[in-house]
């Protein structure tokens, strides 16, 4: 098998080395089109406008995303083990001298290059891992291959790290990241945008996405695969959402963890446009009550289109990839 080098040049990077006013009270407000980033990527213009009707709506993704560890940049787990053994990034490098005569360091660039010890609490794979359990089938077995023993935990946090430089994120982006400057926008992503996407993926098209559930300066980016709407006519311009939203949790006690981990969070919002027919055509939207300060931060689409890349430039990604098949 001939392996190549993967030199990324010139590319733009996504690596977040990275979750009560009355309703009656909000429903005239006035919607300024200036207050809206021109910047900002739009569900709308990609995807069609918003169209809603009163009732019940759900959808489920047909690719159910796994769970798995998250590895905080701060933590050796990537390339030390403290009780013997040797860790994910040791194996690889054994294994690529003595499978593909590809001498390897990635334990020593890891400790050297990538390891944080002082980073942030947030700080890790977790956008790696999001894009990885809705692309890839889940490691659920340890094996041998090679003449090294593979953990689950070791063939997750691989493939994990094969995603930690992916390229190609910002263009299927829709919303903003909030950086906590000053001029950040935190309703950013607008709940219509958020609508609009996740009818497109998961009602329409049975299709996953990817959403950074903390509003705030920390990244936790998850991988959503199960909506479920509630919406009510509010007045003459406007309907009342609840939207369930269940996505996978990195939050595992055991690196060897298999299967999805479970979360579901709710959100309410305002959808304001024009009925005809029993057909709200959206225009604007708002968020309201909890949602005012607990909404996503940015949403992503089905990440099918990225390219493949590593923080650490002594892992190619095929070596990874002939563990895993």
């Amino acid at each position: 098998m001939e392996i190549k080098r993967i030199v990324g040049i010139g590319v733009a990077v996504f690596a977040f080395s990275a979750c009560n006013e009355a309703v009656e009270e909000r429903i005239n407000t006035v919607y300024e089109e200036e207050a809206r980033k021109k910047e900002t990527f739009s569900a709308t213009d990609k995807y069609g406008p918003l169209k809603v009707k009163v009732g019940e709506f759900s959808g489920v993704s047909s690719i159910k995303p796994w769970s798995a560890w998250w590895y905080p940049l701060n933590e050796k787990t990537m390339f030390y083990k403290p009780r013997g053994g040797a860790s994910p990034l040791e194996k690889y490098d054994y294994y690529s001298g003595k499978m593909f005569n590809v001498f390897s360091e990635s334990a020593l660039y890891e400790e050297r290059e990538v390891y944080r010890p002082n980073e942030v609490g947030w700080a890790g794979l977790c956008h790696a891992w999001a894009i990885a359990s809705v692309l890839h089938p889940e490691p659920t077995e340890a094996k041998t291959v090679g003449g090294v023993k593979w953990s689950v935990g070791d063939q997750k946090a691989l493939l994990l790290k094969t995603y930690e430089k992916a390229v190609g994120i910002s263009d299927i982006m829709i919303g903003e990241r909030f950086n906590g400057d000053r001029n950040d926008d935190y309703d950013d992503i607008y709940p219509d945008q958020f609508h609009k996407l996740a009818q497109n993926h998961l009602v329409k098209n049975k299709m996953p996405l990817l959403m950074d559930y903390d509003p705030r300066f920390p990244v936790w980016t998850v991988p959503v695969y199960k909506v479920k709407f509630i919406i009510e006519r509010l007045s003459n311009t406007s309907a009342k959402v609840k939207a369930f939203v269940t996505f996978a949790s990195p939050h595992v006690d055991d690196h060897n963890y298999v299967g999805t981990k479970r979360v579901i969070k709710s959100y309410d919002y305002i959808l304001k446009g024009q009925w005809n027919n029993g057909t709200l055509n959206v225009t604007d939207g708002e968020w309201i009550e909890g949602s005012k300060t607990d909404h996503p931060d940015y949403l992503v689409s089905f990440p099918d289109s990225i390219e493949r890349g590593s923080l650490n430039k002594e892992i190619n990604p095929e070596i990874v990839d002939s563990i895993l098949k």
